[in-house]
């Protein structure tokens, strides 16, 4: 029966409560798409991991940043998905791995995590690091943090006059 099977399928997907989803929601909905997420803080300073489920030794990315004195900033420093360790998850866990979920995948769903552990300490403003040291991507990440809803503030580029904003 074609509409049991569907009602089934849905039923199954990971869903979020209410306005905004809680860490824990985040960190369920990774491990039901095949990622296990854990974050870490030391002082003001954070680190988001993504292992695979199947393999929890196998790191498929991480974010690390603080917030910035005053605490109303998060600063996200630095984000890193390695293509072969997601390719290498999905192939090893077929049936489980299902990219983070969507497709902005484990950049997603860490930079999410990321995001509430600023809400959830009084930042109300959040700066991403997009420096230009590889112009495609560099490209893309601006892109996609204009699609998300952030501003250009200024470019940072890898040259010395542009050191402090790199720190």
């Amino acid at each position: 029966d074609t509409d049991a099977a569907a009602a089934a399928a849905k039923k199954s997907k990971p869903t979020i409560n209410g306005k905004y989803a809680t860490s824990e929601e985040i960190i369920k909905y990774g491990e039901d798409v095949g990622v296990k997420i854990s974050l870490s803080t030391l002082g003001p300073g954070y680190r988001a991991v993504a292992r695979a489920v199947h393999d929890e030794e196998q790191i498929i990315g991480y974010v690390e940043g603080f917030l910035r004195p005053g605490g109303t900033i998060l600063h996200l420093d630095k984000m890193e998905v390695w293509k072969k360790a997601v390719d290498r998850a999905r192939k090893e866990n077929p049936d489980g791995y299902k990219n983070g979920g969507n497709v902005f995948g484990v950049g997603l769903l860490l930079g999410y995590l990321c995001l509430l552990h600023g809400k959830e300490n009084g930042c109300v403003d959040a700066e991403f690091l997009a420096i230009d040291d590889e112009e495609y991507q560099h490209k893309r990440l601006v892109r996609y943090y204009k699609n998300s809803g952030f501003k250009v503030i200024k470019y940072v580029g890898e040259d010395i006059g542009n050191i402090p904003d790199r720190l």
